[in-house]
């Protein structure tokens, strides 16, 4: 309708009913800000699906390659994602999330709408994520890439949850509406009848345009007049400040459907006078940007950092091509008294004889040389070069020199190489953690304590499953989301592994057998074996790991544990660490440090005792009052902190 219109848009706004009028003037002042753009990432597009090509011309594929090289890398890095604990949320909490989040990725599709999303995001400079849907029946949320040539939004704010509105074309069939009128879904129309049909040309283009490159060449939308329906699906405020979710019809001549956006971020509170106030919905679309710049509401794409040297690269693969024919078919000059029939010099047939009464003057080459300027040979490399740097990376990758490198540094070297778009990948981390909080809020919303849900989770002991209590995650504040680059985290681990492998000999000498047992179960092994399932049939947890790890439930809660002498201290130590920091926890491991170094000093003495024939005497710990034994030395120091708690309140 924007564009092919007869009447001015102030005309078309005075024509419109009164309820629609204001949407109109939104979706216009959106439209016209974004078409230019979007028209430029429609020519990029031709560019892209090789529409330059033809019988006479060559289309250069520079954009493609790079465009494939970026994607690969990038999309081949797969995000890590990780919920971690807040203060409410306990370690047992976090671990059920991301065993969903693993399910959940793998039920809502996001392997192929990952890619969709990345692959909009390099191209378009903006890629959107829809998180409105969640199916309550199968308790997952059912989110979709939106397809940004006809997508638009506020252009007056960067922010998302800033914006006043935002909308996007969408396709119903004659069928689709009449269901959804029979549903009550659809309201105002008794039959699809009764609304415009047909796709304008605004939309109709950019789905050629996709098309053409695979030899599809439609006519036009008017043979899809009577079942197509375009519907504007525009989101905005309604008039008590509610977001909200309209459809109308492509003239704006109604509102077809209506839906009040409930996606709180958290439960309703109750007010004064026990009033519920609803906490606030956000808008259910996620943003990824792969070349942020602040402070602007349009990104820049890998289209339009390759877009100029892609034309110039196709003008150098024509001149050369023109080249090249040139070579191989050279024009001829003839003396036509010398030559008796010059329909024979035209055939070109295999073992042609051609009369002529002189050999060497009757025919000659017009132009013997026609090879490409070398200077513009030269510069198709310096596009190459040019194209490729901005994107970190190259038409012709060279290949790593092994040498003496092991098979780890060769691996190391060739991560390094992988993380050239590294700042691509951090940007594009972003959007993926508001994703993962826009999930997290979906099941906080949509449902409830005692609903369970099967997660499948594939391990070293095949494939099993575990029921979860979906009450289990509900916090009053969110968890936070970490997203890394598997491929940097990767790098980090190969250099942590080499370290290792390194200090290996050197630990096995100086360390204990306990000391060693422990080194490999909670530093060495973890880097090798990522399956806690392997882990746990490897090291099974001793009976002071057992005990130490039931102790931290009671020193996360602040309570005092008391240590006892004939604890394994060193075990303790690596388990108690991992506990909530509290005054009880790190009181709690003082206690123990203290004992392990008194049992150490104590074996030393005992030691050079025994070599010299000397009574071994003990050794006075170092905290507490002198002359103190250890466990005095121990009560002695509860004593004091809990003094000290009782003086200074404790914060977390």
């Amino acid at each position: 309708m924007a564009d092919e219109k007869n009447l001015s848009d102030t005309e078309i706004r005075a024509s419109l009913p009164e309820e629609t009028k204001d949407i109109y003037s939104k979706y216009q002042e959106s439209f016209y800000f974004l078409q230019p753009r979007k028209r430029r990432q429609a020519n990029q597009l031709v560019l892209m699906n090789n529409l330059q090509r033809g019988d006479e011309n060559i289309a250069s594929t520079l954009l493609l390659t790079l465009f494939n090289r970026i994607m690969s890398n990038l999309y081949d890095d797969k995000m890590q994602v990780k919920f971690v604990p807040n203060e409410e949320l306990e370690q047992k909490q976090v671990q059920t999330l991301n065993i969903l989040a693993q399910n959940d990725y793998q039920q809502m599709g996001m392997k192929q709408k990952d890619y969709d999303w990345t692959w909009d995001t390099l191209f378009f400079g903006r890629g959107y994520m829809e998180t409105l849907r969640f199916n309550k029946s199968r308790k997952i949320m059912e989110p979709h890439a939106i397809n940004p040539l006809v997508f638009g939004y506020d252009p007056f704010f960067e922010d998302v949850q800033q914006w006043r509105y935002y909308w996007k074309w969408i396709t119903k069939s004659s069928v689709e509406i009449n269901q959804l009128i029979k549903k009550g879904i659809i309201k105002g129309i008794t039959n699809a009848n009764q609304i415009p049909s047909g796709i304008d040309m605004y939309l109709w283009n950019y789905k050629v345009i996709r098309e053409r490159a695979k030899f599809v060449t439609p006519q036009g939308s008017e043979s899809y007049k009577g079942d197509v329906h375009q519907i504007l699906e525009f989101f905005g405020y309604n008039s008590n400040g509610e977001k909200c979710v309209y459809w109308l019809d492509k003239n704006f001549s109604k509102i077809l459907y209506t839906e009040v956006l409930d996606l709180r971020d958290g439960d309703d509170i109750v007010g004064p006078g026990n009033q519920v106030v609803k906490t606030s919905s956000k808008w259910p679309v996620v943003v990824k940007e792969a070349f942020r710049e602040p402070h602007s509401t349009v990104n820049f794409s890998v289209a339009d950092l390759l877009e100029d040297k892609h034309r110039a690269r196709s003008v150098l693969l024509n001149l050369a091509y023109l080249a090249a024919k040139d070579k191989a078919n050279p024009l001829y000059v003839y003396n036509k008294d010398m030559v008796d029939d010059i329909t024979q010099l035209l055939s070109r047939q295999i073992n042609q004889h051609i009369p002529v009464t002189d050999t060497e003057r009757a025919i000659a080459p017009l132009n013997t040389d026609a090879a490409l300027d070398p200077s513009l040979q030269a510069f198709m490399q310096v596009l190459n070069q040019e194209a490729a740097d901005p994107i970190g990376t190259s038409l012709q990758p060279q290949p790593i020199s092994k040498g003496e490198q092991t098979a780890t540094e060769a691996a190391i070297n060739q991560q390094l190489s992988d993380l050239a778009q590294s700042l691509q990948s951090k940007v594009m981390q972003f959007g993926t953690e508001e994703f993962w909080s826009a999930w997290y809020h979906r099941y906080k919303r949509f449902t409830k304590a005692g609903d369970e849900k099967i997660a499948t989770i594939v391990g070293v002991k095949g494939v099993t499953f575990e029921k979860i209590d979906l009450g289990d995650i509900r916090t009053k504040y969110p968890p936070g989301v970490m997203v890394f680059s598997a491929k940097e985290a990767e790098y980090k681990d190969l250099v942590e592994r080499r370290d290792l492998m390194q200090m290996y000999p050197e630990f096995m000498q100086s360390l204990s057998l306990d000391g060693l047992k422990n080194f490999n179960k909670y530093v060495f092994f973890p880097k090798f074996l990522r399956d806690p399932q392997m882990m746990e049939i490897l090291f099974p947890d001793s009976q002071d790991e057992i005990k130490a790890q039931e102790e931290n439930e009671s020193l996360n809660r602040n309570e005092f544990v008391e240590v006892l002498p004939t604890d394994n201290h060193e075990q303790h130590l690596l388990v108690h660490r991992m506990a909530k920091n509290t005054w009880a926890k790190w009181t709690h491991i003082a206690w123990h440090e203290e004992l392990l170094n008194y049992t150490k000093q104590q074996a030393v003495i005992n030691q050079e005792g025994q070599m010299m024939g000397l009574p071994a005497e003990p050794v006075k710990p170092q905290v507490g009052v002198a002359g103190q034994n250890p466990r005095e030395a121990a009560a002695s120091l509860r004593g004091e902190t809990i003094k000290s708690i009782q003086q200074n309140p404790i914060t977390k």
